[in-house]
This record gives C-alpha cells, structure tokens and sequence, in this order.
C-alpha cells in the first residue's frame, strides 16, 4: 500500500496537528505517529476521519496534495 501523505495534506490546509485531531475526532499522538517515517498502518475509519476533516476523498490521502490541484 502507498504511504499515507497526512503531513502534506495537513500543511497544504494550513492545520496544526491539535487543529486536524480537533477536527478529526483523531487524537493529537495517532497523527503525530501516522506522520513518522516508520508509521503504523492506520485503520480504515482513522483515514476516513481525517480524509473527512480535511475535505478530500480517502484515497486522495495517499496522492500529494499539489499533483491532485493539478489534475482536477
């Protein structure tokens, strides 16, 4: 499975970490941990509450945030 690109969303919406773990209903340490390097695969319902606080689809989540601006 390709990596999980959650920093890079969350930069690309300007989100601290505690605003996307506010928003998400996720806590602030499973986003600190799904955005190190040697990262935990998350649970399909953990990326679907962050792919929803972040108003993008899923999938997209593991898509970098500019190549998807220039696609759509």
């Amino acid at each position: 499975m390709p990596d999980l690109r959650l920093r890079d969303w969350r930069a690309y919406r300007a989100l601290s970490q505690a605003d996307l773990a506010q928003h998400s209903g996720v806590t602030k340490s499973t986003i600190v941990s799904l955005e190190k390097p040697d990262r935990r695969t998350p649970h399909p319902r953990t990326v679907r509450r962050l792919a929803e606080a972040l108003g993008v689809q899923p999938h997209e989540l593991y898509q970098n945030p500019h190549e998807q601006e220039n696609a759509g």
